[in-house]
Order: C-alpha cells, then sequence, then structure tokens
C-alpha cells in the first residue's frame, strides 16, 4: 500500500480535476504494471520448476512496481503493463544470473531494485505519452514540456535525449553506489566485520547470539 502513497501521492496536490485525473492515472499504471509483474514471473517459475512460487510471485509484484515507479506519470496504461511485463522478465533472468556468477543475495534485491530500476527509467523516457517522438511530457503529466517562451511545445526528438540522460544517471548511480559499497565492505572484510566464524555459522545466530534463542517456537 505504501506504493499508492508514493506513486500518485507524487501528484503533490488534488485542487483541479487534472491533478486528480493524473493521480487516477498513476494508480492505474502502478496497478497494472504490478499485476504484469507479479503474473509473469509466478507464471515463469512454473514453466521453469513445474511449482507454485509464491515467492516468486511477491518478487515478480515488486519488480513491476519497480519498474514503474520512473514512469508511472507519463506513459498510457498499455506501455506501463508492457513495463511490468518486462520487468518480470528482466527480473528473472537478473535472479538466474546472480546464481550463475555465484553472488550471494537470498532476497533478490539487486535483481528487483537495480537491474528493474535501471529498466524502469529508461522505459519512462521510451513509453512517455508526448505526440509520437516529436513532443515529451515528462514530470508535466498530461501536458507537453512547454518551449523556452512558454508559449506552446517544445519540439524536436526529446524522447532519445531523455532517454541517454536517464541511460548515463543509472551508469552514475551504479558508478557511485558501487564504489561507495565496494569501499565499505572492503573496509569490513580487512576489520573481520564481513562474516560470522564458522562456529557460529554451525551453531547460528539465533542460538548463538539472540534471545529467544529460536525465530519460532514451534513447540
Amino acid at each position: 500500500f505504501g506504493w499508492y502513497g508514493f506513486n500518485p501521492g507524487s501528484t503533490l496536490t488534488m485542487k483541479s480535476g487534472t491533478d486528480g485525473a493524473l493521480a487516477a492515472q498513476v494508480a492505474m499504471n502502478t496497478t497494472l504494471a504490478a499485476a504484469a509483474g507479479g503474473l509473469t514471473v509466478f507464471i515463469l517459475r512454473y514453466i521453469l520448476t513445474k511449482k507454485y512460487d509464491v515467492g516468486g510471485l511477491c518478487n515478480g509484484i515488486l519488480a513491476g512496481l519497480v519498474s514503474i515507479t520512473a514512469g508511472c506519470g507519463n506513459m498510457e496504461c498499455g506501455c506501463a503493463m508492457f513495463t511490468g511485463l518486462m520487468g518480470g522478465i528482466i527480473y528473472t533472468l537478473a535472479s538466474k544470473l546472480l546464481v550463475v556468477m555465484k553472488i550471494d543475495d537470498p532476497v533478490d534485491a539487486s535483481p528487483v531494485h537495480g537491474f528493474c530500476g535501471f529498466w524502469g527509467c529508461l522505459a519512462a523516457a521510451f513509453f512517455d505519452w508526448g505526440l509520437g517522438f516529436t513532443h515529451f511530457n515528462g514530470w508535466n503529466g498530461f501536458g507537453c514540456t512547454p518551449n523556452d517562451a512558454n508559449n506552446g511545445c517544445k519540439g524536436g526528438h526529446l524522447n532519445g535525449t531523455v532517454l541517454w540522460v536517464n541511460f548515463a544517471m543509472c551508469l552514475c548511480i551504479i558508478l557511485w553506489s558501487g564504489l561507495i559499497s565496494g569501499l565499505t565492505f572492503a573496509w569490513l572484510k580487512w576489520w573481520g566485520g564481513l562474516r560470522i566464524d564458522e562456529a557460529t555459522e554451525d551453531m547460528g545466530m539465533d542460538a548463538k547470539s539472540h534471545s529467544p534463542p529460536k525465530a519460532y517456537a514451534l513447540a
């Protein structure tokens, strides 16, 4: 439910019918993308494993939500649904890639938020509902990006420009977060605080350090 507060709430106002319609459009796009992402992963997991994977369904919903967040207010419902569907596929492929690369991500946070977030930023530019590829609405909702004189729409192939700008932004985020995370984990490894010792691994952190010593008291 937080995503409905975040996405439609980002319109920041409902003082007019247009504002309310935009918030409703955002809510619809958010719902469609989440449903498409969840169903896509659920079906793909069943095809691959012949099992109903509820955890995969939940992560697929998150993949759809992450994918649509950047463009929830500037694309039509059909494009939003396709964005969520592609988010589900990208999440599935990225999750498999981490397994092949032997990268430990037990909750699939990187495939959901990293890979799908990258895709969502590109989709926001590519599927913008401006007039063809000659106008770009972006943050302007149902209206186009105004020209410098503020008396009409800015022309040119803005979608392509914004696509490359968003691509560069994603690369900068990857470089920045990767550098900071790499330095942090390198320091933790040097300090000896990155992993617990093998004896604690065998015993389990619940029994060694937590109270009560069991996460779930079944007896």
